[in-house]
């Protein structure tokens, strides 16, 4: 295993979001960070940061993310854990591919097995937001052995959706998120960005963020098209391999997402053994970034086994589902039958 330490800024595409940065230094940029490092696994090297001592935890960032995506909750698990959050193969902060992006669940799931290899450290828990959390899953199903537990943060399991109204409510997400691969495809990177992002959270918001989620955001833009071109390919996640998981999970969704994110989730809560779920209160599909603290703190209860500390919270129903202090799990997942209508909560 090579590993290399890297400490050179980088800029973005826009130069408005550049300048703040030059003027406010790299830190707004990469909050705490003072070094990036490199680790060869195989046929590429993925940049990471690492902090920590402990347990390994592994963070898996989903769209228009890297590494950085997740400095809020690695400063707080390290306290406990050895924090590896790392930039996924074509994302900011990777050295820039050479010739067509092949941007496949397959090659995200080899290349988080070939980091967890090169870390030489495991079994690891894993933990991964939407596309992450997708990439993350498979590797928990293909690589068991290799995954402690499993924390799901509204993952892209569109292909589980079983109920005939979410069914309808994904094709018309489809349709919509066409138009965003087609902008992107036609050089309108900006408006493709902020489209996705209004889709995903429910409303324009991304002239409403902290400057150093706009900067990440922006620095990522270009893995947006080539994302959204396999983003709806089924994979081997359906619910027959879902009833088999033994990795003890935890299924994290926003109270205010996007009805289909919400579907996902009820439709796992009713196919995995092993799961608990929690309802992030006050957050959209962004979840970490919107409420990082209480995002954390579940985050680190579940790590720890602290499933009281969760309950007691939070409240809890009979199947598992906790939000805020009141019990409204059957409300926000469409009731436990799952003909409930998809909307924004």
């Amino acid at each position: 295993m090579k590993k290399k330490v890297l400490s050179e800024p980088s800029h973005s595409s826009n130069a408005a979001l550049d300048d703040a940065v030059d003027e406010l230094g790299w830190q707004v940029g990469n909050p705490n960070l003072t070094a990036l490092k490199r680790i060869d696994t195989g046929d590429l090297e993925l940049t990471y940061i690492e902090q920590g001592r402990g347990p390994l935890v592994v963070l898996v960032h989903g769209a228009l993310g890297d590494c950085r995506t997740w400095s809020r909750q690695a400063a707080l698990l390290a306290q406990q854990y050895h924090v590896i959050s790392y930039s996924r193969r074509y994302h900011h902060l990777n050295p820039s591919p050479e010739g067509t992006i092949d941007y496949s669940y397959r090659q995200h799931v080899d290349d988080l097995v070939s980091l967890i290899r090169a870390l030489g450290l495991g079994p690891v828990h894993l933990v991964g937001h939407s596309y992450g959390a997708t990439v993350a899953a498979l590797v928990a199903l293909e690589r068991p052995e290799m995954v402690s537990n499993l924390v799901l943060a509204e993952p892209s399991l569109f292909s589980i959706l079983s109920d005939s109204q979410d069914r309808v409510s994904l094709r018309l997400h489809r349709i919509a998120l066409r138009v965003v691969q087609k902008l992107s495809e036609y050089g309108e990177g900006d408006l493709a960005v902020r489209e996705y992002l209004k889709i995903v959270l429910g409303q324009d918001v991304f002239g409403e963020l902290p400057l150093e989620d706009r900067l990440i955001i922006n620095q990522n833009a270009h893995t947006l098209g080539p994302m959204l071109r396999t983003y709806f390919e089924p994979t081997k996640l359906d619910r027959s391999s879902m009833q088999k998981f033994t990795t003890p999970t935890l299924l994290i969704t926003g109270e205010l997402s996007p009805g289909i994110y919400g579907a996902i989730t009820r439709e796992l809560i009713n196919c995995l053994p092993a799961a608990e779920s929690f309802i992030l209160p006050g957050a959209s599909h962004g979840l970490q970034m919107e409420n990082p603290d209480d995002f954390g703190v579940a985050l680190m209860e579940f790590l720890s086994n602290d499933q009281s500390g969760l309950r007691e919270r939070t409240g809890k129903r009979e199947n598992g589902t906790k939000v805020g202090n009141a019990n409204r799990g059957d409300e926000l997942f469409g009731g436990e039958t799952g003909g409930g209508d998809i909307q924004h909560y």
